[in-house]
């Protein structure tokens, strides 16, 4: 008897142990993606094979207006080609005063001040050529329904401003030149101006001259300054602060007879009309196809890359056509989608480096972007370099489109993504990318999803 109750308790331990085990293993299931009725199973894939179609595309204008910098230089890129950038900005002297004058006082010489932002893209090992040239017409700001789509002020600028695009008279001959090594890291170029420029200014605040008390006399007298790259060297485009100064020099003679030097500063007058202006000349490259009348060219006639390049506008379009499929049946859940953008490793982008960080951009169906793209779940918003082999300088960028994907035909239906750099980057810098394509062996493009197939 005794036997029989023993064995009655240790199947009952072990039917309890059973009981409890299938307790935690159900606790332990995933129950938040996708409910599961009785006669449903769960089926889990991953798939990188979702199509993604490329193209470099162009944007019409980036407000280039007070960012800070003076963008100055000329790269010859031979993905890209010829680019090179100008600075515009506008000088008052209405600071300079002639209550600490002395009334012996003589001018002695007038320079331009440059002082080095710390920026620079390319290689700075090269010579730079830097002309200084009057404006021949003042700066006005032009209306901004002239540029920008109302959906693109959103992400760019939502008052009239000076684009990437605008440009305004100049005379051609210098007031300045200068042949110079590039030290970003130093402190300041120097460029002397005409002395009979110098000396017109230093009479005028010498003679209380309205002229210079008065900005907008000024400003229709001496209309402003353009600093332009060469033609034909260097190969950076380099960075000044906006704290640019204009520094007129002169002496005179104490009253014990001791020669004395000092300065008066014009300075840089109202920074939102200091704009960054560029060229370039890609009629030697890939993308020799593509202008302001033909925006996008598809990345299988550019040898299945796309490019990115900030200031000029250039930007990687990604669409993805069979979206709104992958959910149409109603039976697959989308778990996780991540978009992977592969780049070339070392030397292929020297002496470019790549940026550190990129964003999507949501564009329209007429391709203008709307709105940064942030996924809702993780709150990340921008796509970041990592390295997959150090030595070789392989790196990727990824970005979760779980909740683009997952919400595709209700709130992103008929959209397109722009890959470029940071919108600040975008408007204030020429950091440069390439990338790939589906189709390329070597560098891809590719949407890696993972979902969950209900067979009911």
């Amino acid at each position: 008897m005794y036997n029989s109750i023993g064995r009655c308790m240790q199947w009952l331990k072990w039917f309890t142990g059973l009981l409890l085990l299938a307790v935690v293993l159900a606790s332990c299931e995933k129950s938040d993606t996708v409910g599961i009725g009785q006669e449903e199973t769960l089926f889990a894939n991953i798939t990188d094979t979702v199509t993604v179609n490329t193209s470099t595309m162009l944007l019409d204008s980036l407000p280039s207006a007070g960012k800070g910098v003076l963008l100055v230089g000329r790269m010859n890129d031979p993905e890209l080609g010829i680019i090179s950038s100008s600075s515009y900005f506008q000088i008052s002297g209405s600071n300079a005063s002639s209550s600490s004058l002395p009334t012996d006082a003589v001018f002695d010489s007038v320079r331009l001040r440059l002082n080095y932002s710390g920026y620079y893209y390319g290689d700075t090992t090269q010579r730079q050529y830097l002309s200084v040239h009057q404006l021949s017409e003042r700066l006005v700001l032009p209306k901004l329904s002239d540029y920008l789509s109302s959906d693109a002020q959103n992400v760019f600028s939502s008052s009239a401003t000076f684009y990437n695009r605008s440009k305004f008279r100049f005379n051609p001959s210098p007031l300045a030149a200068l042949s110079y090594l590039p030290r970003p890291s130093s402190d300041s170029l120097m460029l002397r101006l005409p002395d009979d420029l110098g000396n017109a200014f230093f009479n005028m605040v010498k003679d209380e001259s309205t002229t210079v008390s008065n900005t907008e006399l000024f400003l229709d007298y001496f209309k402003g300054i353009v600093l332009q790259p060469g033609t034909d060297a260097g190969n950076a485009v380099i960075g000044f602060k906006d704290s640019v100064q204009v520094k007129l020099y002169y002496s005179y003679v104490d009253e014990v007879g001791i020669k004395k030097k000092q300065e008066m500063i014009f300075s840089l007058y109202d920074n939102s009309y200091q704009f960054n202006h560029f060229e370039a000349d890609r009629s030697s490259t890939k993308l020799k196809d593509i202008s302001l009348s033909n925006t996008i060219v598809s990345s299988d006639k550019t040898s299945d890359k796309t490019y990115i390049q900030a200031m000029t506008g250039l930007v990687t379009r990604i669409s993805i056509p069979y979206t709104k499929f992958l959910t149409a049946g109603g039976d697959v859940v989308i778990n996780k989608a991540e978009l992977i953008i592969e780049t070339p490793g070392a030397p292929n982008y020297l002496p470019f480096d790549r940026p550190q960080q990129l964003v999507l951009l949501v564009a329209d169906k007429n391709n203008r972007p709307t709105q940064v793209l942030a996924d809702a779940q993780t709150g990340q918003s921008a796509l970041y370099l990592r390295y997959g082999d150090y030595v070789e300088g392989k790196a990727s960028y990824s970005f979760p489109l779980t909740e683009y994907i997952s919400h595709y035909t209700t709130r992103y239906n008929n959209t397109s993504l722009l890959l470029t750099v940071p919108v600040a980057d975008l408007q204030n810098t020429f950091n440069r990318l390439i990338v790939g394509s589906q189709a390329n062996a070597d560098i891809k493009i590719k949407l890696r999803v993972t979902y969950t197939k209900l067979k009911l």
